[in-house]
């Protein structure tokens, strides 16, 4: 596999370790994704894993994307098209046709450009209608959970409250005892 990738096979001879620190954290950060401990997809994890194990073991170093304009606005223009579209199930293949190029450009990109990664991206974008719909609207905390985009309930609960500091309920009510403070100081004055 090294010999087919990369042209330094000593790297992995017997009785060395290799050096992949880097591609053990990523390690990690896919075994959280897997677990639902993170808000990076697997897709973009596997992306960067592919990545970084070739530039590792073929000795390249890694080189910053440099955006031009037009691909800056290629990510902004995504970026939009994911929040009219946050509601349903979007992959990273989905965004990155909506960008007109492949998905592992598309994710160093979008990455580089909005210091994010899609997914991260996707699911800020469903807690913020997330969070409008629970400060405006009466409907039960599963539909709006439902109604964003998270596939189910718990998932919502437990990201919501690790993006705000407070469950959906808590964030509600709190919500609403600021729009009563604000109403009433307004008919103070």
């Amino acid at each position: 596999l090294v010999q087919a990738i990369g042209d330094r096979a000593e790297v992995w001879r017997i009785g060395s370790a290799p050096p992949l620190p880097e591609l053990m954290v990523l390690g990690e950060l896919a075994q959280a994704a897997a677990d639902g401990r993170s808000d990076v997809g697997l897709d973009e994890v596997g992306q960067v894993f592919a990545s970084r194990f070739v530039e590792v073991v073929s000795g390249r170093p890694h080189k910053p994307v440099a955006t031009a304009a037009r691909d800056r606005r290629r990510a902004v223009e995504t970026a939009l098209w994911i929040d009219a579209h946050s509601h349903q199930q979007i992959d990273l293949e989905q965004a990155a046709g909506q960008a007109g190029i492949s998905p592992f450009h598309f994710l160093r990109l979008f990455s580089s450009v909005l210091g994010v990664t899609p997914h991260q991206y996707l699911v800020r974008s469903r807690l913020r209608h997330a969070a409008r719909l629970l400060a405006d609207n009466d409907i039960s905390i599963t539909d709006v959970a439902y109604d964003v985009g998270f596939g189910d309930l718990s998932n919502f609960v437990r990201t919501f409250h690790r993006a705000a500091g407070v469950s959906p309920r808590r964030f509600r009510e709190g919500s609403r005892g600021m729009r009563k403070i604000f109403q009433e100081r307004l008919a103070l004055h």
